[in-house]
């Protein structure tokens, strides 16, 4: 059996003016927005229609706190990456981004 990640709630708080500290390490995930990248934007096309994808969300790292050592209750993409999902609404595609530092 492949390994499952636990169950979050998530709960929806307006971010002002789209601000999220970048150094906040495993407290970077949100819905809407604008991504904030790790590296260099890579906003991808939809395969179908060739217009650029709408972001989505950003998917930080689980349970990451620097003042510890990786447990197991820790779920680090790459090296405190993040996981960036897009969506066409002409043609129903999603796809996704990992970037990491």
């Amino acid at each position: 059996m492949s390994r499952q990640l636990p169950a979050f709630r998530i709960v929806a708080d307006p971010l002002p003016q789209d601000l999220l500290d970048r150094t906040a390490l495993g407290q970077r995930s949100k819905f809407g927005g604008r991504p904030t990248w790790e590296q260099e934007d890579e906003t991808p096309t939809c395969p179908d229609c060739s217009k650029s994808m709408v972001f989505v969300a950003q998917l930080d790292s689980i349970g990451f706190d620097p003042a510890k050592t990786v447990g197991a209750d820790e779920y680090i993409f790459g090296d405190v990456g993040l996981i960036y999902v897009f969506f066409c609404f002409d043609d129903g595609k999603t796809t996704s981004v990992f970037q990491c530092t």
